[in-house]
């Protein structure tokens, strides 16, 4: 009977075997093994990437930091999370080298920051060939607080116009209005939300967290190609004193 050695397996197989761990994982146990597995970890196709999730901690997190920074790397990553949670620098350090990932894919920001955020999404270069963008928030009160007072579809031109490729996104923003709107996005004259111009052809899959009637009949019009659409209404995102409050419950 013949005995498959580690040394003999191919590297197609251990690009299937390597989907069950981390990169950093990876990067420790076999970077320095032998000059092979030096090679398959230098050439290997990133697979997704975490930061600041289930507590990690400031070693792995800065050697995401260094390691995906790099020149030669930079542009192998395809799919990240980046996550603020248990940590508040990760969002900033996306915002400050997203511009070099210029092939990811799948990005997904969870708990991220409303500075962070504008941040972010300002670094991107137009038509960069991301297909699945997700912004989701671990507890009510983050999201809530995070985008205070933001008119209802704020930042979804911004998105629609920067990632053109965009298959699945999933924007969970909360209605979070009290007395007044932000001062910083103001909504144009007699409307009730932040229209949408670009349309998505590609897009097939939306969930929103949070979603007006009159803002769900424009998105609609924007993506008649839809084939997945989740959502949950709510009232209009406007103060109960706003002067289109009025028009809009008639």
């Amino acid at each position: 009977m013949k005995i498959t050695i580690l040394e003999e397996l191919s590297v197609e197989l251990f690009d299937e075997i390597f989907i069950y761990f981390q990169f950093h994982e990876i990067f420790n146990i076999f970077s320095n093994l032998n000059s092979r597995f030096a090679a398959i970890v230098d050439n290997m196709q990133f697979m997704p990437v975490y930061l600041g999730l289930n507590t990690m901690s400031i070693t792995v997190t800065e050697f995401y930091y260094t390691h995906v920074s790099q020149s030669n790397v930079c542009h192998r990553l395809i799919s990240l999370c980046v996550s603020d949670e248990f940590a508040f620098d990760n969002g900033l350090w996306l915002a400050s080298h997203v511009s070099t990932f210029n092939n990811l894919r799948h990005l997904s920001l969870i708990d991220i920051k409303r500075s962070s955020f504008e941040l972010i999404l300002n670094a991107f270069s137009p038509n960069t060939p991301l297909i699945m963008l997700a912004v989701r928030f671990s507890l009510y009160y983050r999201a809530a607080y995070t985008f205070e007072g933001v008119p209802e579809g704020a930042y979804y031109e911004q998105i629609f116009h920067l990632f053109p490729f965009l298959r699945v996104c999933d924007l969970r923003f909360w209605r979070y209005i009290y007395n007044t709107l932000d001062n910083q996005i103001v909504l144009p004259f007699n409307e009730v939300f932040m229209p949408i111009k670009t349309s998505l052809l590609n897009l097939q899959s939306i969930v929103i967290r949070e979603c007006s009637s009159p803002f769900l009949k424009h998105l609609l019009e924007h993506l008649p190609q839809l084939q997945d659409l989740s959502f949950d209404l709510t009232t209009p995102w406007l103060p109960d004193k706003h002067p289109l409050m009025n028009s809009v419950n008639k």
